[in-house]
Formats: structure tokens, sequence, C-alpha cells
């Protein structure tokens, strides 16, 4: 396959069966590379896994059943080193280039496989979320990204960063493709609609005001309905964002220790960095971070309870460019930590897609309560839907889902 995105690992090609008939036939399946797939290593970003690796004689599980929905895979897809950060860069394999405005970076960690999907080089881009990797990713591709219920799919054999964290998850082109596979990978039907849709001054405050604006008059003219409230939790966004850093990085040294501590020099400064600050967290602070994560997901437990959703910005600012310097990429990461903590944090999912407007497109969020997937599918067809006919179609696709507002 031609592959001028750098969307795609340089392995060789096996063969790789797949149902003829199901769900998914006709649909192209780009898998990321932290997954086992029969007949290809696994790198997970890193190239001394990649030497350590040898060819997988098993499928991963979740591949698998994708596979026999009668999905085609194309191929095993590039990801930030060791699935650590959320820029889309790699010293190893390089960056992939991002198909809808080439100077900004793609997002990462499942960057390989949202470029593959915006390229049209695929139509699923299966990847994982632990801290944003499919959601941020695809807001900046123009994408749907689907952040599954946490523990709701397969996640054996499949390589991990931060257990309690991660979650496969993902990326299609429209709502369809994405409602499909949904139902392939066994989440239950919904026929519920939202009591409400909440809207959080705090997360709401925490972007450019031309966005949120931009935002909340898209939903008001949808004809949602729609409350407003001051906060979702008793904690501030910087608290929980804390919390959800002290506890990532614990888990991100426990799962690559032995790799550090045995080849230092084979992982990037970058994710070292973060990798040795995991190492010298104290107990007591991950103690506290976890405490605040019990308190935090109970809260949202009965805030989301009769079905209501929370919405907010997939992005917290604009993407910065590939070839910015890394305090842009720390700001940038710091910034959207803050919103995708949220649904790390809780365990429940979260859909971002592009909306439609009369100005252009932006990235939403809808986060709502544990095995409530597919609830907030229907809640995205409707809007997207509404919006779209009120605008009287579809209007022109901006380079970017930040810079369509104007900013």
């Amino acid at each position: 396959m031609r592959d001028p995105w750098k969307a795609f690992m340089p392995y060789p090609d096996a063969d790789v069966g797949h149902a003829a008939i199901g769900p998914l036939s006709g649909l192209r399946l780009a898998v990321k590379d932290l997954f086992d797939v029969a007949g290809y290593p696994t790198a997970a970003g890193n190239a001394t896994v990649l030497a350590a690796s040898g060819i997988k004689t098993s499928t991963a599980p979740l591949v698998q059943t994708l596979l026999d929905a009668g999905a085609c895979f194309v191929g095993k897809t590039n990801t930030d080193e060791l699935a650590y950060s959320l820029i889309g860069g790699n010293i190893h394999f390089g960056m992939p280039i991002n198909p809808r405005d080439p100077q900004l970076i793609p997002g990462g960690s499942s960057s390989g496989s949202a470029v593959a999907v915006a390229a049209g080089l695929a139509d699923i881009g299966l990847g994982t979320d632990t801290s944003g990797s499919i959601r941020l990713p695809a807001a900046i591709n123009g994408l749907i990204g689907w952040r599954p219920t946490y523990g709701s799919l397969d996640n054996r054999a499949l390589r991990p960063l931060a257990p309690s964290f991660d979650v496969p998850g993902f990326m299609t082109k429209s709502l369809e493709p994405m409602a499909t596979v949904m139902s392939a990978v066994g989440m239950p039907a919904a026929n519920d609609r939202p009591s409400s849709i909440l809207i959080s001054e705090d997360i709401f405050a925490t972007i450019d005001d031309t966005v949120a604006d931009e935002m909340i008059a898209s939903l008001r003219s949808a004809a949602m309905p729609i409350r407003r409230t001051d906060a979702i939790a008793s904690f501030s966004l910087a608290d929980l964002a804390l919390a959800f850093i002290t506890i990532l990085q614990r888990e991100a040294w426990e799962s690559n220790k032995t790799l550090f501590e045995r080849s230092p020099e084979a992982v990037a400064s970058d994710i070292a960095a973060r990798l040795l600050s995991g190492s010298r967290l104290d107990d007591d602070e991950v103690r506290e971070a976890r405490g605040i994560r019990k308190l935090f997901s109970a809260e949202i437990d009965r805030l989301l309870r009769e079905n209501v959703v929370v919405v907010l910005p997939t992005l917290a600012m604009s993407p910065p460019t590939r070839d910015a310097e890394p305090e842009s990429f720390t700001a940038f990461r710091s910034a959207c930590i803050k919103l995708l903590c949220l649904s790390g944090l809780s365990g429940c999912p979260q859909l971002a897609f592009p909306i439609v407007n009369c100005a252009g497109n932006v990235s939403l969020s809808l986060l709502g309560a544990r095995s409530a997937d597919r609830m907030l599918m229907n809640v995205a067809r409707r809007l997207r839907a509404e919006l779209k006919s009120e605008c009287g179609g579809e209007p022109a696709v901006h380079p970017s889902p930040w810079l369509a507002t104007g900013r």
C-alpha cells in the first residue's frame, strides 16, 4: 500500500484472514501497533521492543472479533513511543502527517490509526485511549473518536501503559460505521434519550470564549434539552488532572520499568523523563490520587443517573504545529489533560465528533454514564442531523477543527 502519510509501520505484508460476510464487510481495518496480530511483530513504537517481539502467532481477541465480523485488515499503524504521549511524534519511526492540515501535529498516541482513516487508507482505526489518545487525534484529524466504557472491551494481547486507564477504542470518518462497530463488538443497544444535556461552566471557562460560545450556540440551535451547572464535581479540573497524571505516571513506570532499567538509552528523552517521574512518586501521593479518583467517580455516577449527558470540548486549545518547540507540546498536553482526564478517572464513555454549524466544524464530546455508549451515539446522530438541516447542508471542511471557529 502506498502510504505518503506515514500512518503504517513498514512491516512486510502477512496474510490476515477475515470473514467473507459480516456486519463489517467491506470496511478496512487499521490496527495500532500495540495489539498483537498473527504474522506481525508488536513494537509499541520502540525499536528495542520491536527487536525483542518476534512474530506473533496469535491475534488479540478484540482484533479477531473485528475480523470475524468481516473487517479487512490493512496494516499495523504507527504509535507514539510506548503509547506515552498526545503529540504523535516518534524518534524511531517518525511522525505521521495530518491529512487535514499537514502543518499541525496528528495527535497521539493513536496517531497512525487516525491518519490512516483521515487519509482514506482505512475505514476503521483501532487504537487505545489512556489519557486521550483516541479522542484527541480524532479531533485534530476531523474524525469520530470513541473511548468506550472502561473494561467493556477485551484488552488481552494489548501492551499496557496504565492498566487502570487503558481502553481500546475506535476512529471513523462518520457516525454510521462507528455505530456498526459498536454493535459488532457487543455494546448493548440503547433506545433511551437523554433527560438533559449538561453544560458545565468550569469546563467551558477553560477554553477560548469564541470557541465556547460557538459550541453552546450549536447546542441551543439543535433544540436539545440543555441545563447548566457551575461544576460537575467538588474537585477543580486542575486537581483532577493532577490526580490523573499521578496515577498514570506510577502505572506507566510499573508497565515499563523492566524495559527502562535494561535499556534506558532506548527510550526518547521526553518519554524517559515521564517514566522517571513515575518512579519517584511517593506512595502517599499515589494513594491520595487514587482516593480522589474514587470520590470523583462516585460523584459522576450520581450526576449521570437518569440519562444525563455532559457536553464538553474535545480540545482545550489549538493544536501546535509539527515543528513547534517542546514547550508548546507540553502546554498543549497539560491544557488538554484537564478535559480528557474526566473519562479516564470516571471510567465513563466519551464520544468525540465534528459538530457542524453554519460557521464551520468544531470537535465536541459527549460524556455519559457507564455502558451508555450507544446512547451517546444516538445523541450525536441527532445533533449532527438537526444542525446540518438548520444550515441547509454540510458546510466546507476547514483545515483544523479549532481554526474553523475563527480563532
